[in-house]
């Protein structure tokens, strides 16, 4: 393998090309975007995909803080149950740990280093029989042996293997943010989850001085003309006083809006030399809690593979076998997480 093309500069891509430049495979990643991902989000990523990223040598307490405890609480505010994810992480070899996406990303993209080209957005793509070829707005283009999408939930690759495909919308929706400071309310090293009918809202630790916080509705969309915070304080009742504490220290230009879509049961995930994995694959809803790790859990798969020198057909069809099952029970999970 001379050369190996990743579209998108996201955290799938950017795990890809670490894990095949480990292996001493060339890579280059072509991202849209001429600028880092600036939206300020988290998300908690479990030990599995921790210790892949620690494998790559990515130190990833500079961009988040280890997950010891997870608490529920129910529809008044009543503590529920407490997970003690601290211990039965390291069981499986390494913590599981609350990430902010942000910082992860530009940490990435810097270990990726001069293989990761920023303003150079996909407008289309093809194979010939030795080549995959990828063209760009500009009009310029680029060529390898493989091509492989990370070009996320709204793919531009997936429309070379699956023209009109697009994301199935579950009419659900709602706000994620981060802020500098924690909530005095907020234990260390916890992620407190509030539970309601139909509103699911959660806080948690970055580290750093840092804190997540997230409201995530059934059945409603987000408005671009209402306010967010009346949102949130017109359809979470009672608000839980944590989450009150966040909405007071958050300006409602940092709060991202969120939608659920997903993409169940997408098959092929490849034609000739190319081949979609992460979002643009199998994209999941947010209520899994799992498209990151999903992602990165493709990544050092699919190196693997491209390092054991099989034929390109072998590896993608070993691919979508070994991983079509664990990412169909993801995206299943995430919608039961909405009845």
């Amino acid at each position: 393998m001379k050369k190996v093309l990743i579209i998108g500069g996201g955290i799938a891509g950017l795990t890809l090309a670490l894990s095949l430049k480990k292996l001493g495979i060339p890579v280059v990643v072509h991202e849209k975007y001429d600028h880092y991902q600036n939206q300020q989000t988290g998300f908690l990523i479990w030990s599995y995909a921790i210790k892949i990223l620690q494998d790559l040598g990515i130190p990833v307490d500079e961009v988040g803080a280890p997950l010891e405890s997870f608490q529920i609480h129910g529809r008044k505010g009543r503590f529920v149950c407490e997970m003690p994810i601290g211990s039965v992480s390291r069981l499986h070899g390494a913590n599981s740990y609350e990430i902010n996406r942000y910082r992860l990303s530009e940490l990435l993209s810097r270990m990726v280093g001069d293989d990761l080209i920023l303003g150079s957005e996909c407008i289309s793509v093809s194979s010939l029989e030795e080549k995959a070829i990828v063209t760009f707005a500009d009009g310029s283009s680029d060529q390898g042996d493989i091509l492989i999408a990370c070009d996320g939930s709204n793919s531009v690759v997936r429309m070379f293997i699956h023209p009109g495909v697009q994301l199935r919308m579950l009419g659900s929706g709602g706000w994620i943010s981060v802020i500098n400071q924690r909530p005095p309310l907020l234990p260390l090293n916890t992620q407190m989850e509030f539970w309601q009918p139909g509103v699911k809202a959660g806080v948690a630790d970055l580290g750093h001085g840092e804190t997540r916080w997230y409201v995530a509705f059934k059945n409603y969309i987000p408005s671009a003309v209402e306010s967010k915070k009346d949102q949130i304080f017109n359809r979470m009742k009672p608000l839980p006083e944590m989450i009150k504490s966040c909405l007071e220290c958050t300006d409602e230009d940092q709060m991202v809006p969120t939608q659920a879509g997903d993409l169940l049961a997408l098959s092929p995930w490849y034609r000739d030399r190319v081949l979609m994995i992460g979002d643009a694959a199998h994209a999941t809803s947010p209520y899994a809690g799992m498209g990151a790790c999903s992602a990165i859990a493709d990544a050092s798969f699919l190196a693997d593979l491209i390092g054991s020198g099989r034929s390109i057909p072998a590896i993608f069809q070993d691919f979508q076998a070994v991983r079509k099952h664990a990412a169909d029970s993801v995206i299943k999970e995430s919608r039961r997480g909405l009845d």
